[in-house]
């Protein structure tokens, strides 16, 4: 029997579970789809409309915008989002978007144009930048717009940004930008504090503005700055000249009626007599408003105020302001510090130069700051001379030394590590005094004064011609200060009658001079020390010869001038000590505090 022979035919076995197999070529490969991001960034943009279902309208310009991004997540905005979901009811009509043939996708439209002010369309683009990117520079220009923005299309976060940033960017240069926008733009509680805060800065540092840089303030607003009763000034002149300068500039664009408020914001009776000549010759204002200021000027009779406001009113001219006192001395500690002998035999000296720092003192106070009246001359065994007794001198800002006898040991000690640590001083040198001891050899005394020969006879003296020879409204005293504000701002006349002569420390700035060239007021070079001629001395007795002249104003603008120039080194002090201790200067110059 024949064999039988079967060929086996071999069948793969099937695949086990966690064998690799070859991957076969996938037929569909579609990606995600990602939302359309900016080609350079790779982050999701408005700017390229990819994809967009909603586009919004500011005017002529479009911006095409998602849902999704716009609408939702920590920096969505409500008002969209409420647009999104309501449909058709706010989004005031819908586009076709499509290519060629294709019949494209339906885009609905919000117009926003009349929900934003035209004022803040050019800085929409990065409020929309924010959403979608979180990106936000804050400066002068666009903070307020963007927290409008904020505040209309309801951005939480966006809003909190803008607030933070307008206290980090609140500086002097700042100021009146955000001012003039927030007075333009915003309303409200929100409105009312930032208006604060910044007219605050402003008068805070209103010697430091140019007139150019507060163009930009309506003029109610301006003239809410000017009557305010703390603006940095030194004198009432000051606002005049200033009013000058801005009404020219008002006039010269077409904008000579809005003039008038800034008129009605200055003191007319504060101005000095060459200022009230000056008054006198703008036609804008009645000459009984001059004349009724100048007599109510520091004078509390009601029923005069009352003759005062009928009249102005009858004149169409509203009732002025108060005759209360600027404020240049505000949150500012002065020692008055006299150094008389009461026991020396000329009584007649003794009253004279008491009455004199006394009367600094009460002038002082009448200002706005606080005075220390103190006699630093003491005997020995006086209890007034023991090391508990004076005046503590770290809580003063500025001294004025009146010292016709020399002070005590204790008191020039005093006095010398006051002026290391960068407290001011002014002194009114006299021969003797301060002019000679340790005070002199350690040179902290910028003028020195001398005798002259008995022969030299007496000459009369005043201050020295101002730069201008006519009382022009638009003329204006300029002084050769290191810095504003002008120590001769409503210092009309000085007169002096002394034989001495004057010697300055190496590098000393003299800022005023007397008629025959001899120095009046002199800096010193290094120290926050001033030096007043002692020519002046006279001028604290009304003496019938010479007359009263504007000496005290003349030591009281000095003083404001060393007080402030004390804060701001002291300041620098201890800015820099808390850099040395690791601590980081939070300070601000202003301040706002608001929610959504």
């Amino acid at each position: 029997m024949a064999s039988l022979s079967v060929e086996a035919t071999m069948i793969p076995p099937l695949p086990t579970p966690g064998i690799w197999q070859a991957k076969r070529c996938p037929r569909v490969d579609v990606p995600f789809p990602e939302l359309p991001s900016d080609a350079d960034t790779e982050l999701p943009s408005w700017r390229t409309g990819l994809h967009s279902d909603w586009m919004l309208r500011l005017g002529e310009t479009v911006f095409q915008i998602h849902k999704v991004l716009t609408g939702h997540g920590p920096r969505a905005s409500a008002f969209l989002c409420s647009a999104f979901t309501t449909g058709q009811q706010l989004a005031g009509q819908a586009t076709c978007l499509g290519d060629g043939d294709s019949p494209g996708f339906r885009v609905h439209e919000t117009d926003l144009s009349h929900i934003l002010p035209e004022q803040v369309w050019p800085f929409f683009s990065q409020a929309l930048d924010y959403i979608y990117s979180e990106e936000l520079v804050l400066n002068d220009e666009n903070a307020v717009p963007l927290l409008r923005c904020a505040d209309a299309l309801q951005i939480r976060s966006l809003f909190l940004r803008c607030v933070e940033g307008i206290n980090e960017i609140l500086t002097i240069p700042s100021a009146p930008r955000i001012l003039s926008d927030s007075v333009s733009l915003l309303g409200g509680p929100l409105a009312d504090q930032i208006i604060k805060a910044t007219s605050d800065v402003i008068a805070e540092h209103f010697d430091e503005y140019e007139v150019e840089s507060l163009l930009r303030l309506p003029p109610a607003t301006l003239s809410q700055i000017l009557r305010r009763d703390d603006i940095s000034i030194v004198h009432e002149n000051e606002i005049f000249d200033f009013v000058v300068e801005m009404a020219s500039s008002l006039i010269s664009s077409g904008r000579g009626d809005e003039a008038q408020q800034l008129w009605q914001a200055i003191r007319f009776g504060a101005l000095s007599n060459n200022y009230m000549v000056r008054a006198a010759q703008v036609e804008m204002i009645p000459r009984m408003t001059l004349i009724w200021s100048k007599v109510l000027n520091r004078n509390g009779n009601h029923a005069l105020q009352a003759l005062m406001s009928e009249q102005c009113l009858s004149e169409g001219w509203p009732i002025p302001a108060p005759p209360n006192p600027r404020k240049p001395f505000k949150d500012m500690v002065c020692a008055v510090m006299y150094s008389v002998d009461t026991d020396a035999r000329n009584d007649q000296d003794v009253e004279r130069n008491i009455t004199a720092a006394t009367l600094v003192a009460e002038e002082i106070e009448f200002l706005g700051g606080k005075a220390i009246l103190e006699n630093i001359f003491a005997r020995p065994t006086s209890v007034r001379d023991s090391p508990d007794s004076g005046i503590v001198m770290e809580q003063v800002d500025v001294a004025f030394v009146l010292a016709p006898w020399t002070p005590s040991e204790k008191r020039i000690s005093r006095l010398i590590n006051f002026v290391d640590q960068g407290g001011g001083a002014v002194l009114l040198s006299f021969i003797g005094g301060l002019s000679k001891g340790v005070w002199r050899d350690l040179e902290y005394e910028p003028l020195i004064t001398g005798k002259v020969g008995d022969e030299t006879p007496y000459e009369d003296v005043y201050l020295s011609s101002p730069t201008f020879a006519s009382l022009d409204v638009g003329t204006k005293r300029s002084q050769d200060t290191l810095s504003r504000p002008r120590i001769l701002c409503g210092v009309d006349s000085i007169n002096g009658r002394r034989r001495i002569k004057s010697t300055l420390v190496e590098g000393a700035k003299v800022l005023a001079k007397w008629s025959d060239g001899q120095p009046l007021v002199v800096q010193h070079p290094e120290k926050n020390v001033f030096s007043i001629s002692q020519r002046v001395s006279r001028i604290f007795e009304l003496d019938d010869d010479l007359g009263h002249d504007d000496t005290l104003q003349l030591v009281l603008n000095v003083m404001v001038q060393a007080g402030k120039e004390a804060k701001r080194l002291r300041g620098l002090r201890r800015v820099a000590g808390a850099r040395q201790g690791g601590h980081s200067d939070a300070t601000l110059t202003g301040g706002v505090n608001v929610s959504l």
